[in-house]
């Protein structure tokens, strides 16, 4: 995959399509489309190296994920100098904020659709181009593509649904925004066919492709976060089951736990996406720039992290969560180098997969069956089992707090929180509302409880230069006052 990027660099014709800033921009793909068949897309490398552009400009999207699904929340703070994120963090929300923009989302967006609408054609001029392998790539851009839109629906709620690229100057810049349930309907049509020519463990042999590149388990797990999300809770346990039924994934023992992240593509991982300092100095940008690998660290505990773990609890790690990024052995307390910054990011992962569907289970009221799963996570992290009454609020709350123990620091508590919030249309808004409340100026308390009764505040508004740009965009509500 490395070699990949670098043969994609000497391109000029993938650097015009990769080189895309906004959702309006990409629309107005160049070069054309005759000259896109005539001179690029000929033979099976092509259609590689565009895949592998795809992975790179996903990967790119990284501090901004982390930073939506931390800063908001309970747990981490910005305690450095990062522009544009701590007015977000005080819940000072503009849509003029430069940090705020999709780029990065529909940059990955367009080389999947360009997959999507060229691969087949190489079939049709490269006899050694196997159509299996072919129907993989389709696999791989349509999780992308999944991702990027299930990322997106939990960052802004409503955004442009674009399934084609665009292959002449005809295509109308003007988009509108489609509903959250239009998204999710699509996704999740797309995912459960691509499962049906995904790999599966055609790469087992090779960790970094194993877990690097989408294959028919990262699919389940991205199906079981999106049925989760939109709460299907049967066919959430049933794509959580495939993947348990595989038999390729288990927890880590108590004394391997931390090689999850380092040197991670682990046993326990599903997908991640890769880092290796070895090609190119390729670094993980939240060890360097924001864990403080490289310079000061620009993100500090809140005051629930730090009292979130008992002293036992091994997730609390050494000195704290944080560590994640920082270290490459908590035993004998060996931080990482420099030269060591190439963590990987793990996006889905065995206990993930055992808590989602725990979480199931819980809503259906099969109770004793969720609290087994949660005895195996708490087992491994070095606890006690717990005996949990039979109610569903009691499993929330627990579940809860086990997934913000289970995968602090690592980008998902907001979304986490958001997603038991608005359950039963939000009936429990009350979640996002305390927490937001508790890391805000006392002045600010009384009027910044007024606007975060509408649950629309919980999203980001639709970027100012996009609004400009295509006038059948319609803003967030909450900001368009």
């Amino acid at each position: 995959m490395k070699k990949l990027v670098k043969y994609i660099k000497s391109l000029i014709i993938v650097v015009l399509l990769t080189g895309i800033v906004s959702c309006n921009e990409w629309l107005n793909l160049e070069p054309e489309n005759e000259l896109v068949k005539q001179e690029f897309w000929q033979k099976k490398e092509d259609v590689a190296a565009v895949m592998a552009a795809m992975y790179d400009a996903y990967r790119d999207n990284v501090v901004a994920l982390w930073m939506w699904g931390e800063i908001r929340a309970d747990m981490s703070e910005i305690s450095g100098s990062v522009a544009g994120y701590p007015s977000v963090a005080q819940s000072e929300i503009l849509s003029t904020n430069s940090v705020i923009h999709w780029d990065g989302f529909y940059n990955a967006i367009n080389l999947a659709n360009t997959i999507m609408a060229y691969s087949k054609d190489v079939l049709k001029v490269d006899d050694t181009f196997d159509p299996v392998v072919e129907k993989s790539y389709q696999a791989e851009a349509i999780f992308i593509r999944s991702k990027c839109y299930f990322d997106m629906v939990r960052i802004w709620k409503e955004v442009p649904l674009i399934l084609n690229a665009s292959n002449s100057d005809t295509v109308s810049f003007s988009v509108k925004k489609s509903s959250e349930r239009e998204i999710l309907n699509q996704i999740e049509a797309d995912l459960i066919k691509a499962k049906n020519f995904a790999f599966v463990d055609e790469y087992a042999s090779s960790p970094d492709l194993y877990k690097g590149r989408a294959n028919k388990h990262s699919i389940n797990a991205l199906l079981a976060d999106i049925y989760l999300w939109s709460e299907q809770y049967e066919k959430c346990i049933q794509a959580c089951d495939e993947i348990i039924n595989s038999g390729k994934f288990q927890l880590l023992g108590t004394n391997d736990w931390f090689t999850l992240f380092y040197p991670g593509n682990s046993v326990e991982s599903i997908f991640e996406i890769q880092f290796n300092e070895a090609y190119e100095t390729e670094r993980n940008p939240l060890c360097t720039s924001i864990m403080g690998i490289i310079g000061g660290s620009k993100v500090a505990l809140k005051t629930y992290a730090k009292e979130l773990f008992t002293t036992t609890d091994i997730r609390k790690a050494y000195p704290d969560a944080r560590s994640k990024f920082l270290y490459k052995n908590i035993t004998t307390k060996t931080k990482r180098t420099s030269n060591e910054c190439d963590a990987n990011v793990i996006y889905y992962r065995y206990s993930d997969i055992l808590l989602m569907k725990a979480e199931a289970l819980a809503e259906l009221e099969r109770f004793s069956e969720a609290n087994a799963y949660i005895n195996e996570i708490l087992q491994r992290a070095s606890l006690s089992p717990m005996n949990i009454s039979p109610l569903k609020e009691t499993f929330r709350t627990i579940i809860m707090e086990e997934r913000a123990k289970e995968f602090a620091f690592e980008g998902k508590r907001w979304f986490d929180v958001l997603h038991f919030a608005k359950k039963n249309n939000f009936e429990n808004k009350n979640l996002i509302i305390q927490m937001i409340l508790e890391g805000a100026d006392v002045k600010k308390k009384p009027i910044l409880r007024s606007r975060i009764l509408d649950t629309m505040s919980y999203y980001l508004p639709i970027p100012e230069g996009e609004l400009r740009a295509n006038p059948l965009l319609e803003q967030n509500p909450f900001y368009d006052r």
